[in-house]
């Protein structure tokens, strides 16, 4: 009898959440929700099943599978479709994602599975390529073959842009070392390669004119990157952001749980991960049919339902700069949201593709939910685990140790190292960045948090 009535408790608790279902899938739906955050709904029923089966038998992340094949679908679509708000304001589906979870929490494995139509294209296209090249006779004038690629792992900006050039349709990055690629980008001189690439964000032309390459230009950028990094590692970057909006373009995919899992004897389910791979292909097959760029607008409804979305976001970010900053990026990822959402959704439902839908938007205004709350969830850990300028954080508990105003760097490091906050380097790097200790002269720090 009191197992009937705690079913009943769990059917009822799925109505509000999820709507009138069966008592097996409304106790399946509350599981999946106690482990992520991550509005699955978004997705067609069978993008749905293979997420779930792949967390249930091949101890896949719900966050990690369901963001990187959101990337992935970003990707496919590319330049063939663009949302216009109005005349000057055009979105495309780029994405800029990052997974964030501990070391050996098994981040690669949904990327590997979410892309694997994306690489198993372009090994068909490297074959190609190869093979053109073997018969290709530069005596007989011919042109010589140009290699077409849909991803790239490591490339220099002028090669990004050289590379897209061949692929009109977008680039992907996958960074196999993603705390390398971002060094690049915001180390020592790296600013100029941010703002460039924030132009690419934007999808705004870019022209490189270099006296050492040759000169090479882009009219309609479509770049999206995806790699994972360790939360601790993604905080010490937080702390050098030199506050141009490059991090408020990230979208963070942040588990509730942070955590490895026991690894189960039943693997997942041969034929539904196969048919969801041929799904993806088939999305590309139909995409890479035209070379156009098809634009949709928003439905009516739609509209009303973003600017609806967008004035509640006003208030919050007149308050708080750092508000602000997260939701005028999210502003516009809602409309790239409902592009892919819309694109993909109605050609994996045999649907025509005419404009982006309210129900598009709905599933759009979740998504952002969902990153919003992970842009909060980071910049919360970086204050109060990581970062140095909380009271709550590294540097206030070395300062208080050492207990006096004036302190040399050698006496911050050495109390860090013996309270096991932090080995050199990282010390250092606390200290330097800290503003709750200001340097006085070479090698001298002075503190006022102790007063």
């Amino acid at each position: 009898m009191e197992s009937i009535e705690k079913e009943k408790t769990e059917l009822g608790k799925a109505h509000l959440k999820f709507g009138k279902m069966s008592i097996h899938e409304a106790n399946h739906r509350l599981k999946m929700a106690e482990e992520s955050e991550f509005p699955l709904t978004i997705f067609p029923k069978f993008i749905q099943d293979t997420i779930i089966e792949l967390h249930e038998h091949g101890n896949y992340n719900i966050d990690y599978t369901s963001v990187s094949i959101f990337t992935a679908l970003a990707g496919i679509i590319g330049n063939s479709y663009h949302l216009r708000k109005h005349i000057e304001w055009i979105e495309n589906p780029s994405m800029w994602v990052v997974l964030v979870g501990k070391s050996g929490q098994n981040k690669s494995a949904p990327l590997k599975t979410a892309f694997k139509a994306i690489k198993n294209l372009q090994k068909q296209y490297d074959q190609e390529y190869e093979a053109a090249i073997a018969n290709y006779d530069p005596d007989l004038g011919e042109k010589k073959p140009t290699k077409k690629k849909l991803y790239s792992t490591d490339p220099t900006f002028e090669a990004l842009i050289n590379i897209h050039k061949q692929n009109p349709n977008g680039m992907i990055l996958m960074p196999d070392e993603f705390k390398s690629f971002i060094l690049n980008l915001i180390g020592y001189s790296g600013t100029s390669k941010q703002s460039q690439f924030l132009s690419i964000w934007d999808g705004a032309p870019i022209s490189l004119d270099r006296k050492e390459v040759e000169s090479s230009s882009l009219s309609m950028p479509c770049v999206s990157i995806i790699g994972s990094i360790q939360d601790d590692v993604i905080a010490s970057f937080k702390a050098k952001d030199i506050k141009d909006g490059f991090f408020e373009r990230i979208l963070f995919a942040i588990p509730l749980k942070m955590e490895k899992k026991l690894i189960g004897k039943k693997n997942p389910d041969d034929y539904m991960i196969e048919k969801f791979h041929s799904r993806m292909k088939a999305l590309m097959d139909k995409v890479y049919e035209s070379i156009n760029t098809i634009e949709l607008p928003l439905s009516e409804k739609a509209e009303d339902l973003f600017i609806d979305e967008v004035n509640k976001h006003v208030k919050p970010s007149n308050k708080d700069a750092t508000i602000s900053g997260i939701l005028s990026k999210l502003d516009r990822y809602i409309l790239r949201f409902a592009l892919v959402l819309e694109v993909s959704n109605s050609f994996f439902e045999g649907q025509a593709i005419k404009y982006i839908t309210m129900d598009s938007m709905k599933k759009a205004i979740m998504l952002k939910d969902y990153f919003f709350s992970n842009a909060l969830k980071l910049n919360h850990m970086v204050l109060n685990v990581y970062e140095d300028n909380s009271k709550e954080g590294k540097v206030f508990q070395v300062l208080k140790k050492i207990g006096k105003r004036e302190f040399t760097n050698k006496e911050f490091i050495e109390m860090a190292i013996k309270l096991n906050i932090a080995k050199e380097s990282y010390a250092y790097q606390l200290l330097s960045n800290t503003k709750l200790a200001h340097k006085k002269q070479k090698g001298v720090y002075e503190t006022d948090v102790l007063n």
